[in-house]
């Protein structure tokens, strides 16, 4: 099994290779491509939150996520994003994820290596938050596997006021 190579770049940004995945920075053109081609919970998700569509969401990931990283297939195709948004306490983070069914695919992959990115993530935050649309079953059971802690349900959260559970992890 080849082993995770941690790859630090001439501005000190750290990226990841992967036995199927890779991870670098994400740009505006990896958000276009993962926005048309989310999985069906993660766009339930978005729709369930906000009015805007999930290209300006994500979109506005990359723009004011730091860090925020695209998550890759062996052929370059992005199936991920993800990153930390700054929030009002300085110690904490809003984290986030949203992906496609090409990273549902790859899920071993990303789940056996995802507790050390979360490591790299909590180097900049103490605390790692954010909500979560009850129905996304698959973020809510690694979410769990991850180690954060569901510690509020909010039952009419959103514009579509549906029920959504807010998650948090300290180191």
């Amino acid at each position: 099994m080849k082993q995770e190579h941690l790859l630090e770049e001439a501005d000190g940004e750290v990226r990841w290779d992967f036995e199927k995945l890779y991870i670098e920075h994400a740009t505006t053109g990896d958000a276009e491509y993962v926005s048309g081609r989310l999985r069906d919970a993660d766009r339930r998700e978005v729709t369930a939150v906000t009015r805007e569509s999930p290209l300006r969401v994500l979109v506005d990931g990359v723009m004011h996520s730091r860090p925020c990283y695209a998550i890759k297939t062996r052929r370059g195709r992005p199936c991920g994003i993800f990153g930390t948004r700054d929030s009002e306490h300085p110690e904490s983070g809003v984290v986030w994820l949203l992906g496609t069914d090409d990273l549902t695919a790859e899920s071993r992959t990303f789940i056996r290596n995802s507790k050390r990115i979360l490591d790299e993530l909590h180097k900049k935050y103490r605390v790692l938050y954010n909500v979560i649309d009850a129905r996304n079953t698959v973020h809510l059971r690694w979410l769990e596997w991850m180690g954060f802690e569901f510690i509020k349900e909010f039952p009419k959260y959103g514009v579509e006021r549906r029920k959504f559970i807010l998650f948090t992890k300290h180191v």
